[in-house]
């Protein structure tokens, strides 16, 4: 397990949250990689801390469905898996299209400039893995209305699905035309949100994912399989 490099745990959070933190953003940008067995003692020393704060952060990345814990055998990164991937892009589907449309009549002033900045970011779709990576599609477009509609049910929906999907996206991008597809669905949820129109905004929305993200799933099998790291 190459421990990535970091700077000693912030006073200003909890150890467990911080260890949480540290290991999420780890594994989400693909530093600590799908299949990757992690050991306990290498996570204290990078982080700084004892074992309990470590195994709490273990625990919960593993009920988020991003570290598969073996008692007595071993721990690791859950490998990506093309099935759970489909169903998950179907979920966070589902959800963000119910978002959107409630939360749309919502929408700020400065909401609508962050929408479109992210459309300005979008352009033909084919940089979309970038602002994948550098979490503009979350920040820039999914937050801008879970934020709005401020459903804390919906909201720990997303914080527990989201994760797995940008990793995904990340451990193996798809080719550009997966994105330029969504590209002008994603152009027309920013276009019909602004205007106000949220059933318009939530059906293009869905047509983004379905149409552009959902195409992942069938590049990842072959793009994924040979980078994973299984340790048997």
């Amino acid at each position: 397990m190459p421990v990535p490099i970091a700077e000693a745990v912030s006073p200003r959070r909890l150890i467990r949250d911080e260890v949480f933190i540290r290991l999420l953003d780890a594994i989400v940008d693909g530093d600590l990689t799908p299949g990757e067995q992690l050991y306990d003692a290498e996570i204290e020393k990078w982080v700084g801390v004892s074992r309990t704060p470590v195994r709490e952060a273990l625990n919960q990345l593993a009920a988020m469905g991003l570290v598969e814990i073996m008692p007595q055998k071993r721990t690791r990164v859950t490998p990506i898996d093309p099935v759970r991937l489909r169903a998950l892009i179907d979920t966070v589907s589902s959800l963000m299209t119910g978002v959107v449309r409630d939360a749309t009549p919502l929408l700020t002033d400065e909401d609508k400039e962050k929408l479109r900045a992210f459309k300005d970011r979008v352009g033909d779709g084919s940089g979309m893995a970038e602002l994948v990576r550098e979490r503009v599609l979350s920040d820039g477009f999914i937050n801008v209305f879970l934020r709005r509609l401020d459903n804390r049910t919906i909201a720990k929906l997303f914080t527990r699905h989201l994760p797995e999907v940008r990793r995904a996206l990340i451990a193996a991008p798809p080719s550009s035309g997966a994105f330029v597809a969504g590209a002008p669905h994603a152009k027309a949820a920013v276009d019909a949100a602004v205007a106000g129109n949220g059933a318009e905004a939530a059906a293009a929305v869905a047509e983004f994912w379905t149409k552009g993200l959902v195409t992942v799933v069938d590049e990842f099998a072959t793009k994924a399989a040979p980078t994973a790291k299984e340790s048997r």
